[in-house]
């Protein structure tokens, strides 16, 4: 990426970030001002404490994607801009960032002819947390209004899901929930391109919770690490 490229990408990330908050999830913590990594963390740990003080039974499932950033699709990106009501000009300013991008392969000092990219949000790119978090936003909306969740804090406040830019924590308390989490999963696969790393997702058992009942294979693992959360990672 060049330095014109940057500087003009940061120059649309600091325009973009205060409208989305209108636009994402509150549950996702990444690219909504105020919302940190931390407070991220925080609502797991508070959910986990919440399951154990009243016995209820929770698994925390966190889902990986292969490759997040670089499998979104420029078509469902740009479909989603012009959904969320983004204008046409800025709607171009994306299309000509994404259709303009190119790769090249370099092996000996011998460099390939440009290789067109027709997806991903490049990672390190001063937006592209962002443009993520606008790709993500409809399945999280999709688990927050389908799941049961669990109620935490004085308020009982539902919490179905957590995210930091492509890490996604559901907070599953009924098996019934589970097809419901199937189903999102894959409508967002087959829209956006992305597609669940199942070797690197992670079940946590909390409570009662029975773990001979399979989430698309997951594995669950019971050290308390695994609270840190691998979005810290």
């Amino acid at each position: 990426m060049h330095t014109d490229y940057k500087l003009f990408t940061r120059i649309i990330a600091n325009r973009l970030r205060p409208w989305l908050a209108g636009i994402l999830q509150p549950r996702q913590h990444c690219g909504l001002p105020g919302n940190t990594v931390f407070d991220a963390v925080a609502t797991v740990r508070d959910a986990v404490a919440c399951a154990e003080a009243a016995g209820i039974s929770l698994c925390v499932l966190t889902i990986d994607f292969k490759e997040a950033f670089d499998k979104i699709s420029h078509s469902y990106l740009c479909a989603l801009l012009r959904q969320y009501g983004f204008s046409d000009r800025f709607q171009q300013r994306i299309r000509n960032m994404c259709d303009n991008a190119t790769a090249s392969i370099q092996i000996k000092g011998h460099r390939s002819s440009p290789i067109p990219i027709r997806s991903s949000v490049r990672q390190g790119c001063p937006i592209s947390k962002q443009l993520f978090a606008v790709c993500l936003n409809p399945l999280l909306c999709t688990l927050e209004n389908n799941l049961t969740g669990i109620q935490i804090g004085r308020r009982r406040i539902k919490t179905t899901v957590v995210a930091y830019a492509d890490d996604v924590t559901i907070f599953v308390t009924s098996p019934t929930d589970i097809p419901k989490i199937q189903e999102a999963l894959h409508c967002f696969e087959e829209a956006s391109g992305a597609k669940v790393n199942i070797g690197k997702s992670r079940a946590l058992a909390i409570g009662p919770w029975d773990t001979s009942v399979q989430i698309m294979d997951i594995p669950y693992r019971t050290e308390a690490k695994i609270l840190a959360f691998h979005i810290t990672s």
